[in-house]
């Protein structure tokens, strides 16, 4: 689509972001809040950290059958990771958000997804771009899938934002404003 007839400029940056993969039911399920404060985004991509805990467990377990030395030290180590996990506040929590390449608008985002995924899937995306606000949590519809040429590569993505608020929407729009005059200072620079 030509850039004059889409409502946002798209840019290729890199930022934090992470998600997750809803199904339909799921979506209907667990309805985001409007505002979701630093507490409800912690908790709900703990759930992530959580499950892993149980897997982690239940591993340690079925080692025990074999090394109770090594199922005993792993289990330190896991009591280690969580004690430092429960010590982290929100902004370092945010900090720890992954870097992902992503094409960004202000009415959608593309990224590279390597699990399954369906058209009928929703996905929650937490994104952070700017460092000194709040981080954005959002639900998105899935426009477009575009699976990568090797197929153990995943696919790209592409996603709408759902019920985005305006102040998340100025803050994306502020950000690709910036890395846009960032591009081409730096073009200026190099004497494009």
């Amino acid at each position: 689509m030509p850039k004059d007839q889409r409502s946002f400029y798209r840019i290729d940056v890199m930022m934090p972001c992470s998600y997750r993969i809803l199904s339909k039911l799921e979506a209907e399920k667990t309805p985001l809040p409007f505002t979701p404060d630093a507490k409800y985004i912690e908790e709900y991509f703990m759930q992530n950290l959580a499950q892993l805990d149980k897997q982690i467990s239940e591993v340690i377990s079925h080692i025990n059958q074999k090394s109770a030395l090594l199922a005993t030290a792993l289990t330190a180590m896991n009591s280690k990771i969580n004690f430092i996990l429960s010590t982290i506040d929100n902004k370092q929590l945010t900090r720890a958000i992954p870097q992902r390449l992503v094409n960004l608008s202000g009415g959608g985002i593309a990224i590279n997804i390597d699990e399954k995924i369906e058209m009928t899937d929703k996905l929650d995306l937490l994104i952070k771009p700017l460092p000194n606000e709040e981080p954005i949590l959002v639900r998105c519809n899935i426009v477009k899938i575009t699976p990568l040429n090797e197929p153990s590569s995943g696919a790209i993505v592409a996603l709408s934002y759902e019920n985005l608020t305006e102040e998340d929407r100025r803050k994306l729009v502020y950000f690709i404003q910036a890395k846009e005059i960032e591009l081409a200072q730096q073009n200026r620079k190099e004497g494009h």
